[in-house]
Protein backbone atom coordinates (compact mmCIF):
# COMPACT_ATOMS: atom_id res chain seq x y z
CA UNK A 1 0.00 0.00 0.00
CA UNK A 2 1.38 3.61 -1.07
CA UNK A 3 0.15 6.82 0.82
CA UNK A 4 0.65 10.23 -0.01
CA UNK A 5 0.47 13.78 1.84
CA UNK A 6 -2.03 16.09 0.16
CA UNK A 7 -3.39 20.03 0.79
CA UNK A 8 -7.04 20.66 1.16
CA UNK A 9 -7.86 24.23 0.29
CA UNK A 10 -7.99 25.79 3.63
CA UNK A 11 -4.53 24.28 3.90
CA UNK A 12 -4.72 21.44 5.82
CA UNK A 13 -3.06 18.04 5.05
CA UNK A 14 -4.70 14.35 5.11
CA UNK A 15 -2.80 11.46 4.38
CA UNK A 16 -4.54 9.09 2.10
CA UNK A 17 -4.44 5.13 1.96
CA UNK A 18 -3.92 4.75 -2.35
CA UNK A 19 -4.56 0.89 -2.59
CA UNK A 20 -7.51 0.98 -4.65
CA UNK A 21 -5.87 0.02 -8.16
CA UNK A 22 -3.07 -2.41 -8.80
CA UNK A 23 0.01 -1.79 -10.59
CA UNK A 24 -1.55 -3.79 -14.22
CA UNK A 25 -4.59 -1.82 -13.75
CA UNK A 26 -2.22 1.34 -13.76
CA UNK A 27 -0.47 0.28 -16.50
CA UNK A 28 -3.46 -0.48 -18.58
CA UNK A 29 -4.67 3.12 -17.86
CA UNK A 30 -1.84 4.82 -18.70
CA UNK A 31 -1.19 2.49 -21.88
CA UNK A 32 -4.44 3.71 -23.16
CA UNK A 33 -3.71 7.11 -22.98
CA UNK A 34 -2.05 9.06 -25.93
CA UNK A 35 0.86 10.43 -24.41
CA UNK A 36 1.69 7.34 -23.58
CA UNK A 37 0.96 4.43 -26.27
CA UNK A 38 4.35 5.17 -28.20
CA UNK A 39 6.46 4.69 -25.22
CA UNK A 40 9.13 2.15 -25.18
CA UNK A 41 8.00 -0.55 -22.62
CA UNK A 42 11.27 -0.43 -20.73
CA UNK A 43 10.57 3.07 -19.77
CA UNK A 44 6.73 2.39 -19.36
CA UNK A 45 7.75 -0.16 -17.08
CA UNK A 46 9.94 2.41 -15.08
CA UNK A 47 6.97 5.11 -15.37
CA UNK A 48 4.46 2.39 -14.20
CA UNK A 49 6.42 1.53 -11.28
CA UNK A 50 6.62 4.88 -10.21
CA UNK A 51 2.96 5.30 -10.44
CA UNK A 52 -0.15 5.41 -7.70
CA UNK A 53 -3.90 5.69 -7.78
CA UNK A 54 -5.02 9.36 -5.93
CA UNK A 55 -8.71 9.26 -4.90
CA UNK A 56 -9.67 12.80 -4.90
CA UNK A 57 -12.63 15.04 -3.03
CA UNK A 58 -13.96 18.16 -3.91
CA UNK A 59 -11.84 21.05 -2.42
CA UNK A 60 -8.53 19.10 -2.61
CA UNK A 61 -5.23 20.41 -3.84
CA UNK A 62 -3.32 18.26 -6.57
CA UNK A 63 -0.50 20.47 -6.62
CA UNK A 64 0.14 24.60 -5.98
CA UNK A 65 1.29 27.36 -7.05
CA UNK A 66 5.11 28.17 -6.62
CA UNK A 67 5.62 24.80 -4.53
CA UNK A 68 8.96 22.85 -6.10
CA UNK A 69 7.28 19.44 -7.49
CA UNK A 70 7.93 17.38 -10.29
CA UNK A 71 4.85 15.07 -9.89
CA UNK A 72 2.81 14.22 -13.06
CA UNK A 73 -0.85 13.48 -12.76
CA UNK A 74 -3.00 12.31 -15.35
CA UNK A 75 -7.04 12.60 -14.53
CA UNK A 76 -9.01 9.65 -14.63
CA UNK A 77 -12.16 10.49 -13.37
CA UNK A 78 -13.81 14.05 -11.56
CA UNK A 79 -13.03 17.33 -12.54
CA UNK A 80 -10.52 19.72 -11.61
CA UNK A 81 -9.56 23.63 -11.92
CA UNK A 82 -6.12 25.11 -12.61
CA UNK A 83 -6.17 29.05 -10.63
CA UNK A 84 -3.71 31.64 -9.21
CA UNK A 85 -3.73 33.82 -6.93
CA UNK A 86 -4.60 37.47 -7.30
CA UNK A 87 -1.77 40.10 -6.61
CA UNK A 88 -3.62 41.25 -3.67
CA UNK A 89 -3.08 38.08 -2.43
CA UNK A 90 -6.71 37.82 -1.61
CA UNK A 91 -8.87 36.87 -4.34
CA UNK A 92 -8.35 33.45 -6.98
CA UNK A 93 -8.38 33.47 -10.29
CA UNK A 94 -9.54 30.40 -12.64
CA UNK A 95 -7.60 29.96 -15.75
CA UNK A 96 -8.97 26.66 -16.92
CA UNK A 97 -10.81 23.79 -15.81
CA UNK A 98 -9.31 20.35 -16.45
CA UNK A 99 -11.37 17.07 -16.88
CA UNK A 100 -10.99 13.42 -17.15
CA UNK A 101 -7.90 12.33 -19.43
CA UNK A 102 -6.01 15.38 -19.58
CA UNK A 103 -2.28 15.16 -18.07
CA UNK A 104 -0.82 18.03 -14.80
CA UNK A 105 1.83 19.13 -13.94
CA UNK A 106 4.06 18.44 -17.16
CA UNK A 107 5.79 21.80 -17.37
CA UNK A 108 7.39 21.52 -13.77
CA UNK A 109 8.55 18.39 -14.58
CA UNK A 110 10.59 19.06 -18.29
CA UNK A 111 11.99 22.40 -16.61
CA UNK A 112 12.42 21.99 -13.16
CA UNK A 113 10.50 25.19 -12.77
CA UNK A 114 8.37 25.78 -9.49
CA UNK A 115 4.47 25.20 -10.35
CA UNK A 116 3.02 27.71 -12.30
CA UNK A 117 -0.61 27.51 -10.83
CA UNK A 118 -2.39 26.11 -8.38
CA UNK A 119 -4.98 22.68 -9.04
CA UNK A 120 -8.14 21.80 -7.27
CA UNK A 121 -10.38 19.02 -7.64
CA UNK A 122 -13.86 20.22 -8.09
CA UNK A 123 -16.01 16.88 -7.91
CA UNK A 124 -14.75 13.77 -6.63
CA UNK A 125 -12.65 11.63 -8.99
CA UNK A 126 -9.67 10.02 -9.65
CA UNK A 127 -6.24 10.57 -10.94
CA UNK A 128 -2.59 8.54 -11.23
CA UNK A 129 0.29 10.17 -9.96
CA UNK A 130 3.41 9.81 -11.35
CA UNK A 131 6.28 10.64 -8.58
CA UNK A 132 9.07 11.31 -11.19
CA UNK A 133 11.80 11.90 -8.34
CA UNK A 134 11.53 7.93 -7.75
CA UNK A 135 12.59 7.23 -11.05
CA UNK A 136 16.15 6.11 -11.25
CA UNK A 137 16.41 5.07 -15.02
CA UNK A 138 17.16 8.07 -17.15
CA UNK A 139 16.15 6.68 -20.50
CA UNK A 140 12.67 6.26 -18.77
CA UNK A 141 13.07 10.03 -17.78
CA UNK A 142 13.79 11.06 -20.81
CA UNK A 143 11.26 9.14 -22.77
CA UNK A 144 8.67 10.76 -19.89
CA UNK A 145 9.59 14.23 -20.86
CA UNK A 146 9.63 13.57 -24.54
CA UNK A 147 6.02 12.66 -24.08
CA UNK A 148 4.93 15.04 -21.82
CA UNK A 149 6.60 17.60 -24.25
CA UNK A 150 3.54 17.49 -27.13
CA UNK A 151 1.36 18.29 -24.09
CA UNK A 152 3.22 21.34 -22.94
CA UNK A 153 3.05 22.24 -26.90
CA UNK A 154 -0.88 21.73 -27.08
CA UNK A 155 -1.49 23.38 -23.47
CA UNK A 156 0.29 25.83 -24.80
CA UNK A 157 -1.60 26.95 -27.85
CA UNK A 158 -4.62 26.20 -25.84
CA UNK A 159 -3.75 29.26 -23.65
CA UNK A 160 -2.53 31.31 -26.78
CA UNK A 161 -5.98 30.65 -28.30
CA UNK A 162 -7.73 31.25 -24.35
CA UNK A 163 -5.55 34.73 -23.91
CA UNK A 164 -6.83 35.73 -27.99
CA UNK A 165 -10.27 34.96 -26.79
CA UNK A 166 -9.72 37.01 -23.73
CA UNK A 167 -8.09 40.21 -25.16
CA UNK A 168 -10.67 40.21 -27.95
CA UNK A 169 -13.30 40.34 -25.23
CA UNK A 170 -11.68 43.28 -23.74
CA UNK A 171 -11.53 44.88 -26.90
CA UNK A 172 -15.03 44.49 -27.37
CA UNK A 173 -15.98 45.84 -23.83
CA UNK A 174 -13.68 48.92 -24.47
CA UNK A 175 -15.20 49.99 -27.47
CA UNK A 176 -18.49 49.19 -25.96
CA UNK A 177 -17.75 51.27 -22.89
CA UNK A 178 -16.27 54.31 -25.52
CA UNK A 179 -19.72 53.57 -27.43
CA UNK A 180 -21.94 54.38 -24.70
CA UNK A 181 -20.18 57.06 -23.20
CA UNK A 182 -20.38 58.88 -26.94
CA UNK A 183 -24.14 58.07 -27.20
CA UNK A 184 -24.16 59.68 -23.56
CA UNK A 185 -23.03 62.84 -24.59
CA UNK A 186 -24.99 62.50 -27.59
CA UNK A 187 -27.94 62.49 -25.35
CA UNK A 188 -26.87 65.47 -23.10
CA UNK A 189 -26.24 67.33 -26.23
CA UNK A 190 -29.45 66.90 -27.82
CA UNK A 191 -31.44 67.66 -24.26
CA UNK A 192 -29.79 70.79 -24.44
CA UNK A 193 -30.31 71.55 -28.01
CA UNK A 194 -33.95 70.85 -27.51
CA UNK A 195 -33.84 73.07 -24.00
CA UNK A 196 -32.53 75.86 -25.75
CA UNK A 197 -34.99 76.05 -28.86
CA UNK A 198 -37.39 75.84 -25.77
CA UNK A 199 -35.65 78.85 -24.41
CA UNK A 200 -35.56 80.92 -27.71
CA UNK A 201 -39.87 80.73 -28.22
CA UNK A 202 -40.20 81.12 -24.88
CA UNK A 203 -38.47 84.34 -24.73
CA UNK A 204 -40.36 85.42 -27.84
CA UNK A 205 -36.83 85.61 -29.83
CA UNK A 206 -38.56 83.34 -32.25
CA UNK A 207 -42.43 84.25 -32.80
CA UNK A 208 -42.97 81.59 -35.13
CA UNK A 209 -41.99 77.34 -34.62
CA UNK A 210 -43.29 76.98 -38.24
CA UNK A 211 -41.10 79.22 -39.77
CA UNK A 212 -39.08 77.63 -42.86
CA UNK A 213 -35.80 79.51 -41.41
CA UNK A 214 -36.49 78.29 -37.73
CA UNK A 215 -36.97 74.88 -39.29
CA UNK A 216 -34.11 74.55 -41.25
CA UNK A 217 -31.56 75.37 -38.44
CA UNK A 218 -33.45 72.83 -36.52
CA UNK A 219 -32.51 70.47 -38.85
CA UNK A 220 -29.12 71.39 -38.86
CA UNK A 221 -29.05 71.61 -35.14
CA UNK A 222 -29.76 67.97 -34.42
CA UNK A 223 -27.58 66.36 -37.74
CA UNK A 224 -24.92 68.01 -37.24
CA UNK A 225 -24.09 66.08 -33.56
CA UNK A 226 -25.54 62.44 -35.19
CA UNK A 227 -23.81 62.53 -38.42
CA UNK A 228 -20.49 62.93 -35.74
CA UNK A 229 -21.36 60.74 -33.31
CA UNK A 230 -21.63 58.53 -36.28
CA UNK A 231 -18.50 59.16 -38.12
CA UNK A 232 -16.78 59.36 -34.59
CA UNK A 233 -18.04 55.62 -33.80
CA UNK A 234 -17.77 54.27 -37.46
CA UNK A 235 -20.92 52.86 -37.10
CA UNK A 236 -21.82 51.24 -40.27
CA UNK A 237 -24.85 52.04 -42.37
CA UNK A 238 -26.43 48.52 -41.44
CA UNK A 239 -26.27 49.18 -37.75
CA UNK A 240 -28.75 52.31 -38.59
CA UNK A 241 -31.07 50.43 -40.31
CA UNK A 242 -29.78 51.81 -43.91
CA UNK A 243 -29.68 48.78 -45.89
CA UNK A 244 -31.22 46.14 -48.28
CA UNK A 245 -33.01 43.83 -46.65
CA UNK A 246 -36.56 44.62 -46.03
CA UNK A 247 -35.72 47.28 -47.91
CA UNK A 248 -39.29 46.53 -50.37
CA UNK A 249 -41.41 44.87 -47.39
CA UNK A 250 -40.94 48.09 -45.06
CA UNK A 251 -41.71 50.73 -47.89
CA UNK A 252 -44.97 48.69 -49.37
CA UNK A 253 -46.00 48.78 -45.84
CA UNK A 254 -45.15 51.89 -44.52
CA UNK A 255 -46.90 53.36 -48.04
CA UNK A 256 -49.76 51.16 -47.21
CA UNK A 257 -50.07 52.49 -43.60
CA UNK A 258 -49.81 55.89 -44.87
CA UNK A 259 -52.85 55.68 -47.66
CA UNK A 260 -54.95 53.94 -45.18
CA UNK A 261 -54.63 56.74 -42.65
CA UNK A 262 -54.59 59.61 -45.04
CA UNK A 263 -57.77 58.17 -46.57
CA UNK A 264 -59.51 58.70 -43.31
CA UNK A 265 -57.81 61.82 -42.80
CA UNK A 266 -59.38 63.41 -45.81
CA UNK A 267 -62.90 61.73 -44.96
CA UNK A 268 -62.46 63.96 -42.14
CA UNK A 269 -61.74 67.00 -43.62
CA UNK A 270 -64.04 66.71 -46.25
CA UNK A 271 -66.65 65.84 -44.45
CA UNK A 272 -66.36 66.59 -40.58
CA UNK A 273 -63.92 69.97 -40.26
CA UNK A 274 -64.45 73.75 -40.43
CA UNK A 275 -62.42 74.88 -42.96
CA UNK A 276 -60.28 77.40 -41.80
CA UNK A 277 -59.75 81.04 -43.21
CA UNK A 278 -56.05 81.11 -45.56
CA UNK A 279 -55.28 83.93 -43.55
CA UNK A 280 -55.84 82.31 -40.05
CA UNK A 281 -53.90 78.73 -41.05
CA UNK A 282 -50.71 78.18 -38.82
CA UNK A 283 -49.01 76.20 -41.12
CA UNK A 284 -48.80 76.85 -44.81
CA UNK A 285 -48.18 73.57 -47.14
CA UNK A 286 -45.81 74.47 -49.24
CA UNK A 287 -43.27 72.72 -51.84
CA UNK A 288 -40.37 74.00 -49.53
CA UNK A 289 -42.52 72.91 -46.08
CA UNK A 290 -42.75 69.08 -47.81
CA UNK A 291 -38.91 69.53 -48.51
CA UNK A 292 -37.42 70.76 -45.38
CA UNK A 293 -40.32 67.99 -43.69
CA UNK A 294 -38.87 65.24 -45.61
CA UNK A 295 -35.06 65.84 -44.56
CA UNK A 296 -36.25 66.57 -41.02
CA UNK A 297 -37.76 62.71 -40.78
CA UNK A 298 -34.97 61.44 -42.28
CA UNK A 299 -32.36 63.21 -39.53
CA UNK A 300 -35.09 62.02 -37.01
CA UNK A 301 -35.55 58.52 -37.86
CA UNK A 302 -31.36 58.19 -38.13
CA UNK A 303 -30.81 59.73 -34.77
CA UNK A 304 -33.92 58.51 -32.75
CA UNK A 305 -34.32 55.16 -34.10
CA UNK A 306 -30.65 54.06 -36.37
CA UNK A 307 -28.81 55.67 -33.97
CA UNK A 308 -29.90 55.99 -30.37
CA UNK A 309 -32.87 52.93 -30.62
CA UNK A 310 -30.12 50.77 -31.82
CA UNK A 311 -27.75 51.43 -29.33
CA UNK A 312 -29.96 51.59 -26.43
CA UNK A 313 -30.74 47.85 -27.31
CA UNK A 314 -27.16 46.92 -27.75
CA UNK A 315 -25.87 48.41 -24.51
CA UNK A 316 -28.91 47.30 -22.16
CA UNK A 317 -29.27 43.70 -23.93
CA UNK A 318 -32.71 44.83 -24.51
CA UNK A 319 -33.39 41.35 -26.64
CA UNK A 320 -36.84 42.49 -27.20
CA UNK A 321 -36.21 45.94 -27.53
CA UNK A 322 -39.27 47.20 -25.24
CA UNK A 323 -36.67 49.46 -22.97
CA UNK A 324 -34.49 51.08 -26.01
CA UNK A 325 -38.02 52.03 -27.78
CA UNK A 326 -38.97 53.61 -24.50
CA UNK A 327 -35.86 55.50 -23.97
CA UNK A 328 -35.79 56.86 -27.87
CA UNK A 329 -38.88 57.95 -27.46
CA UNK A 330 -38.46 59.87 -24.15
CA UNK A 331 -35.45 62.08 -26.01
CA UNK A 332 -38.20 61.86 -29.22
CA UNK A 333 -40.55 63.79 -27.89
CA UNK A 334 -38.75 65.81 -25.65
CA UNK A 335 -36.75 67.18 -29.43
CA UNK A 336 -40.67 68.71 -29.85
CA UNK A 337 -40.75 70.93 -26.46
CA UNK A 338 -40.76 73.82 -28.54
CA UNK A 339 -44.21 73.21 -30.02
CA UNK A 340 -45.76 72.60 -26.93
CA UNK A 341 -46.97 70.41 -23.91
CA UNK A 342 -49.82 68.60 -26.36
CA UNK A 343 -46.98 67.99 -29.66
CA UNK A 344 -44.71 66.16 -26.75
CA UNK A 345 -47.38 63.92 -26.04
CA UNK A 346 -48.18 63.56 -29.50
CA UNK A 347 -44.68 62.77 -30.62
CA UNK A 348 -43.91 60.21 -27.80
CA UNK A 349 -46.24 57.48 -28.76
CA UNK A 350 -45.93 58.70 -32.77
CA UNK A 351 -42.13 57.63 -31.84
CA UNK A 352 -43.74 54.49 -29.78
CA UNK A 353 -44.87 53.73 -33.13
CA UNK A 354 -41.89 54.12 -35.30
CA UNK A 355 -39.92 52.68 -32.73
CA UNK A 356 -42.30 49.49 -32.64
CA UNK A 357 -42.74 49.31 -36.48
CA UNK A 358 -38.22 49.80 -36.44
CA UNK A 359 -38.54 46.87 -34.29
CA UNK A 360 -40.68 44.77 -36.41
CA UNK A 361 -38.90 45.86 -40.24
CA UNK A 362 -35.17 46.35 -39.21
CA UNK A 363 -35.25 48.65 -42.36
CA UNK A 364 -35.24 52.83 -41.69
CA UNK A 365 -36.87 53.47 -45.26
CA UNK A 366 -40.25 52.27 -43.99
CA UNK A 367 -40.08 54.22 -40.88
CA UNK A 368 -38.74 57.22 -42.97
CA UNK A 369 -41.80 56.96 -45.21
CA UNK A 370 -44.33 56.44 -42.89
CA UNK A 371 -43.12 59.46 -40.53
CA UNK A 372 -42.87 61.44 -43.33
CA UNK A 373 -46.60 60.50 -44.16
CA UNK A 374 -48.31 60.88 -40.68
CA UNK A 375 -46.25 64.44 -40.01
CA UNK A 376 -47.56 65.67 -43.41
CA UNK A 377 -51.17 63.97 -43.00
CA UNK A 378 -51.39 66.15 -39.40
CA UNK A 379 -50.26 69.36 -41.05
CA UNK A 380 -52.56 68.89 -43.26
CA UNK A 381 -55.69 68.53 -40.84
CA UNK A 382 -54.54 71.59 -38.81
CA UNK A 383 -53.93 73.97 -41.78
CA UNK A 384 -57.22 73.37 -44.19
Amino acid sequence: MQANYLHNSNGTGHLMALDYMTENSIAVELRAHDVFKSMPDTSFEHVVAASCDLPLVAGQDLMREGESGRDVFLLLEGEAEAYRTAPDGRAEITLNQIHAGDCLGELAMIDGSPRTSSVRATSQGRAIQICVDTLSDERALSDLKAALAAVAVRRARQLSTAQLQSLQAQLDARVKQTQFGMILLFTIVLMLLSTSLFYLVAENIVEDVYDPAFSWQTVLLFAVPSLAIIAYLRIPPKDLGIRREGLGRSVWQALALTVILGGLAAVYLLFFKEPIPAEERPVQITVGFLAQYLVHSVVQEIGARGLLQGMFQRFLDDKKGHQAVALSSIIFASMHITFGAGAVVLAFFASLLFGYMYLYQKNLAGVVIFHYGLGVIAALMVAL
